[in-house]
């Protein structure tokens, strides 16, 4: 009794260890001082995090924690928010553009200004590779970021996409038509509508038709953001049309970079001021934001009056070099006011009118230079040299403001801060010094240097009080339970850098930054984490989030496989997934989760098609089997001794006579010769080999084949096992070469129709070609055209960067995901294969000889690809049999389990921030869930 008390005793004093140590904090920043965001006096403390989220402020031990920080002599505070982060297509083509961001504070970025990145007309789109507001988060996510990103949807993009760039009010049903865009963009998480009513088209609509739009955002929660309509003249006018707006809206208000430009206008900025504490006194949320420089930044087209551009920017260009259309917009600048004049506003002066991006090569040196400086260094009129900038595009930084103004909008409560530039990938906003040091510059010179408003103020006012004007409540603030988004930076040492002679020049002082409490900034230094991710607005619905969209028949007894399915995909980016199970050749579960496409909502269908990618070899490779079977092949014949193609050699090279002792066995167990990893995959070669063949791109499977036997082989024959596109689609010509059909009729006809299996097919390469029932695939990359009508232009990574109908044998075929399961079920019964022998259903397992089958002292390996399927786990003639697939934007795998149970996932997308292959992930954890059923079902939803 004694002993079992005292072992009980002992175990009590263990479990609280093995607790503590399981309940370890991922993150813990020590010794800081906390400057928490709310506005209080700062006070010292240590800030625990665990899952994302602030776990613990206090006094906390290093040992409680997996990785410590040590804050001592550094302020800890929320991430920054930036107000006006203009768009975040930068992060999705190069993550680390957002350096300029993370070594500023920015946790945050709010992106659209009247432009937004979606939606998009169809031409873009098919650029881009998605239409609307849905779609582009899901390629956010998918992609992966170093920030967070919040995302308004853009007046002038929607006003562009009904109407164009006339100067005319929309019709009731055009109206309509922006309305039901905006409306899209809300559901899919934008939190509201913003304008930049400064530029053409956006500067031809009228108060009632933003009204409108900012009604729609309203009804979902949003605010309405506005660049407004005038920032010198009518300022005043302009704050009470966004005011107006606003509340016809019923939307809250935030006015982009309040500022009031031009010497004769300094006076206004208490009136303005006044304004939107009168608004806010009655009731109406006005806030505003600032940049701290006196210059700000725009396209040079600006200067001139906007009605020039009233049927477009090509009618417009067309005038430009005229004698008499220069004079007229030379006078109109000199003398005229009642519109935003910039050149009024700097008082007539092109020694103020900074030439932050030229884009003129002739200018190319004088960046950072007056548009005057540039005239008179290039002998020039500074009209010629101004007109000349037009033409180019230019990016001009007028100085236009004063820093006395700048103090009294920062000591607003309601005034928070914005770079007005975002993430930097060499758009020609970055060229403003701001897009690298304006938070910096803020901390250093305003408050630090010239104590405007205290650190606590300022801090709250770039956190917490920006956390609140767009609409993301769970973080800006240093408290437990709020979102970890955490910067740690040396006060005394932070300092700008950038200049308009050097504009990108990173800012100094900013020691860690933690995004969703991972750390993505570590002693300056972009750790390469994408921590980041779309914050959605009020307006989203999580009815509506692909996890929570099902199809097909519920099973009961396989709820755990429902519950695997929808938890991925609540943690990963995938838009949609179909999933089939069968158990001794009776499909019991067939189930579609998420969107086959995004842009209209429409679900995946158990039966909808998918793109299979590799699973298509083990098709190729019953279809030779079969005709092993029928006496027509041999696994031993030489493929070159069936095929006759004539080699393209390039001058000098010597065509590789080890190819001519290629068999049909090399070819299906991946030992032919070839390693893409020693030297290039060829299905994905197809300008070069086009190229070399002579032929209109992309390459055929005939130009391949001809330009492959022309190179030498990575290894000889047999040797070594590496997997081979190249070998399966010199399968296909084999099945061609035998059978004297095409390779897909053959395969349809004799493999596939037996099983009862109609509708699969060779998929097609560009989206509009999509087959009936198939989904859309999803991937945030780019690549270059292969096709000859738009060669090497940008397409989506998933329609047009490769060519699909050449993988027709190794990696083409659509299919659904219960035929496929109904293929893989006729290697249950071996004796009952409608396709294939016994004997050849066992050959399917043969282990390779040599290295493929075997390592370095001929022991026998766990895992081994045979005739056209992996083996794992090989033990006592039990395994398992497995063939994934993996194309941009699709991520496939069939299972052969060794219970007699087979399951097939497909999925519209393959990658995630943390890797390219997910469906990995999606089979183990679909795999748990089937070794957890207790009682399978007894039905078969076989036809």
């Amino acid at each position: 009794m004694r002993l079992i008390t005292s072992c009980a005793l002992l175990l009590l004093l263990v479990l609280p260890i093995v607790a503590s140590a399981a309940e370890k904090y991922d993150l813990l920043i020590q010794g800081g001082k906390i400057v928490d965001g709310s506005g209080a006096p700062w006070y010292y403390g240590d800030v625990a995090v665990r899952d994302g989220k602030i776990a613990k402020i206090g006094r906390i031990d290093a040992d409680q924690a997996k990785r410590v920080i040590d804050a001592k002599g550094l302020i800890v505070a929320p991430g920054f928010i930036d107000m006006m982060g203009q768009t975040a297509d930068p992060l999705l083509e190069n993550p680390k553009s957002g350096l300029n961001l993370l070594t500023q504070g920015i946790t945050t970025i709010n992106c659209g200004e009247g432009y937004s990145a979606a939606p998009l007309d169809p031409q873009e789109a098919s650029r881009r590779g998605y239409a609307t507001m849905l779609e582009y988060f899901q390629l956010l996510d998918m992609k992966g970021l170093p920030v967070n990103v919040v995302q308004t949807v853009g007046h002038t993009q929607v006003r562009r996409i009904v109407l164009g760039d006339v100067d005319r009010r929309p019709s009731d049903e055009e109206l309509q038509q922006m309305q039901a865009l905006v409306r899209e963009a809300m559901e899919a998480g934008a939190i509201g509508v913003s304008t930049a009513l400064i530029y053409p088209p956006a500067t031809y609509a009228q108060t009632k038709e933003i009204a409108a739009l900012a009604s729609v955002a309203g009804d979902y929660g949003g605010s309405y953001y506005t660049h407004m309509r005038n920032e010198g003249d009518l300022l005043l006018e302009a704050i009470d049309e966004a005011i107006a707006i606003g509340a016809e809206g019923n939307a809250p208000v935030h006015i982009y970079h309040l500022k009031a430009a031009g010497k004769q206008n300094w006076g206004k900025m208490d009136l303005a001021i006044a304004r939107i504490h009168q608004a806010r006194a009655a009731g109406q949320q006005v806030t505003a934001d600032i940049y701290p420089y006196v210059n700000n930044g725009l396209g040079i087209a600006a200067l001139i009056h906007p009605r020039h551009f009233a049927q477009g920017d090509a009618a417009f260009f067309r005038q430009i070099d005229k004698a008499d259309f220069r004079a007229e917009i030379k006078e109109e600048m000199l003398t005229t006011d009642g519109w935003e004049n910039w050149f009024r506003h700097v008082g007539h002066d092109w020694n103020k009118i900074v030439v932050g991006e030229p884009g003129d090569k002739r200018y190319a040196d004088y960046a950072g230079d007056s548009v005057a400086t540039i005239a008179e260094k290039t002998s020039e009129d500074p009209w010629d040299v101004f007109f000349n900038l037009v033409k180019s595009g230019a990016f001009v930084l007028p100085e236009s403001m004063t820093d006395a103004n700048k103090l009294k909008a920062l000591q607003q409560e309601f005034t928070s801060f914005c770079t007005d530039v975002g993430p930097v990938s060499g758009n020609r906003i970055a060229s403003h010094p701001r897009g690298y040091g304006a938070f910096p510059r803020l901390l250093s010179r305003y408050v630090r240097d010239l104590g405007a408003i205290s650190l606590e103020q300022a801090v709250a006012q770039a956190s917490s009080s920006a956390a609140n004007k767009v609409l993301v409540y769970d973080r800006g603030r240093i408290s437990e339970g709020q979102a970890a988004d955490i910067i740690a930076f040396d006060y005394d040492q932070l300092a700008d850098k950038a200049t308009f002679a050097k504009p990108y020049e990173v800012s100094t002082g900013m020691k860690y930054v933690v995004v969703n409490g991972s750390v993505v900034l570590e002693e300056g230094k972009f750790t390469g984490t994408l921590s980041g991710k779309v914050l959605r607005g009020p307006g989203y619905a999580r009815k509506f989030a692909p996890s929570q969209v099902t199809t097909g028949k519920s099973v009961p007894e396989l709820a755990a496989v429902d519950g695997a399915i929808q938890s991925l995909l609540d943690r990963l980016p995938i838009p949609g997934a179909a999933v089939a199970v069968t158990d001794h050749g009776k499909l019991v579960y067939a189930r579609g989760f998420g969107y086959a496409d995004l842009a209209t909502r429409q679900p995946v269908e158990p039966d909808s098609l998918f793109r299979i990618a590799s699973v298509s070899k083990p098709i190729t490779a019953a279809a030779i089997m079969q005709l092993v079977d029928a006496g027509k092949l041999s696994l031993d014949d030489k493929i070159f001794d069936l095929l006759e193609y004539e080699p393209i050699l390039e001058e000098g090279q010597k065509f590789d006579e080890r190819q001519k002792e290629i068999t049909i066995r090399h070819l299906l167990q991946h030992t032919g010769g070839w390693d893409r990893n020693q030297s290039f995959d060829a299905m994905f070669r197809s300008v070069d080999f086009a190229n070399a063949a002579d032929v209109p791109p992309p390459a055929d499977c005939d130009a391949i084949i001809r330009v492959m036997l022309g190179k030498p082989l990575d290894f000889a024959p047999g040797e070594r096992y590496a997997y081979s596109n190249y070998g399966y689609c010199l399968l296909g010509r084999a099945i061609e070469q035998v059978t004297g059909e095409k390779y897909d009729d053959y395969v349809k006809q004799n493999v596939l129709a037996p099983l009862g299996i109609e509708r699969m097919q060779i998929g097609a390469t560009h989206l509009p070609a999509r087959a009936s029932g198939e989904v859309r695939y999803y991937d945030p990359h780019f690549g270059r055209s292969v096709w000859a009508d738009n060669l090497n232009q940008q397409v989506p990574s998933a329609y047009g960067a490769w060519h699909l109908e050449s993988m027709d044998s190794h990696g083409a075929w659509i299919a659904s995901a219960p035929d496929l399961a109904r293929f893989a079920a006729t290697f249950d019964q071996p004796d009952k294969s409608p396709i294939l022998s016994a004997q050849s259903i066992a050959a399917t397992s043969s282990r390779p000889a040599g290295l493929a089958g075997h390592d370095e002292s001929g022991k026998p390996k766990s895992t081994y690809y045979s005739l056209g399927w992996q083996f794992t786990g090989v033990s006592d003639g039990k395994f398992t049999q497995t063939h994934s697939g993996s194309l941009p934007g699709t991520n496939t795998i069939v299972t052969r389990r060794p219970d007699g149970r087979n399951v097939v996932i497909l999925l519209n997308a393959r990658h995630t921030p943390l890797t390219d292959n997910v469906i990995s992930q999606f089979q183990r954890e679909v795999s748990q869930a089937l070794d957890s059923v207790e009682t399978w079902p007894d039905h078969n939803l076989f036809p």
